[in-house]
Parts: C-alpha cells; sequence; structure tokens
C-alpha cells in the first residue's frame, strides 16, 4: 500500500476500475488522502460529527459506484466534494430538526481552554449569519480545501461568483468579529 500513496487520483482509479489486487489499497489510498477535509466540511456545515460521517461515507460509496460504472472522474476531491456538499444540503433540507449527538457536546475534551471554546462559538455564530452562498463558498474554502475551480465545480458557480463570495464572507467576518475580539 505504501507504493500506492505517490500515485496520482487518477492512477489510482485505473487499480480500482481494472479490479486488480491494489483495488482495495488503491481504495483505502483514496479515502484517506480526501477523508479530513470531507469529514471537516460537512461537520462544520452539518453542526454534529454523526451526520458529517455518515454523509462522508455515502459519498465514498457513491465514488466506488461511479468508478465500477466507468464514469470518467478528472477531479476525486471535487467530486467528492460535491457529493457531500449535495448529502448536507439534502439531509438539512429533509431533517430540518435534528437531535445533537453526545460526541457534539465535547465533553470529552477537558485539555481545550474556555477561551478556545468560546472564540470557536464566536466565528460558528458569526458563520451561521452569513447569506448561505457566502457561507458555503467559505466553508468549502477553508474546511474543504478546495480552491476556487473546485469551488466553481462543486456550485456551479462562475469564478467570479466565488470569489466575490468568498471576498464578502471574510469581510463581513471580519466586521462582525474584530469588535469582538479587540483587546
Amino acid at each position: 500500500m505504501n507504493e500506492l500513496r505517490s500515485e496520482s487520483d487518477r492512477q489510482l482509479l485505473e487499480h480500482i476500475r481494472l479490479g486488480s489486487t491494489a483495488a482495495e489499497p488503491a481504495f483505502r489510498v483514496l479515502y484517506d488522502r480526501h477523508i479530513r477535509r470531507l469529514l471537516a466540511y460537512c461537520t462544520k456545515v452539518m453542526g454534529g460529527q454523526q451526520q458529517a460521517r455518515d454523509i462522508v461515507q455515502d459519498a465514498f460509496m457513491k465514488l466506488l459506484l461511479a468508478i465500477r460504472k466507468g464514469e470518467q472522474l478528472d477531479n476525486v476531491g471535487a467530486y467528492l466534494m460535491r457529493i457531500a456538499r449535495n448529502g448536507c444540503l439534502n439531509m438539512k433540507r429533509d431533517h430540518r430538526e435534528t437531535l445533537m449527538e453526545i460526541e457534539d457536546l465535547g465533553l470529552t475534551s477537558h485539555d481545550v481552554p474556555y477561551e478556545t471554546i468560546e472564540i470557536q462559538r464566536l466565528v460558528n455564530a458569526a458563520l451561521q449569519e452569513l447569506p448561505e452562498q457566502y457561507r458555503e463558498a467559505l466553508l468549502l474554502q477553508m474546511y474543504g480545501g478546495l480552491s476556487y475551480a473546485e469551488i466553481c465545480e462543486v456550485t456551479g458557480d462562475s469564478l467570479p461568483s466565488v470569489r466575490h463570495h468568498i471576498a464578502r464572507a471574510k469581510q463581513r467576518l471580519r466586521a462582525a468579529l474584530i469588535p469582538i475580539l479587540r483587546p
């Protein structure tokens, strides 16, 4: 599996598509390569780790099905992010009222300073106040780790729109947080 880590996503897809003995290790490398940013994005959007895990697992299952169907995927990261984004949007639409998971309360983490928790709470509150298209573009960039072009691919928005949304989101966050965080 270590020798597969140096291969590109495209090469890994080919191993999976051919069903070779390297198919399972290749899928694991793809999973390891993309899981953190997908999980970070989905957790931020959904507000809960359990829902985020379900959406991410579904995204990887859809990736595997797409590969086996022979679909051509130019950008695995953007493909997974688009599926995860759609999963988040669908789950939010279908489940307006959700229950918080115990692990989302942060009760198991005793070593996090109160100030850090409070700053995270303030940032999350400021993010929630952003218009949806601004928040989404910023979260895809910050937590999804996507480039402007990849965000365009995921959302279907033009490059100037994505740049505008991210710039406005950062501007509004600064305006909301500077008075609160200024010493």
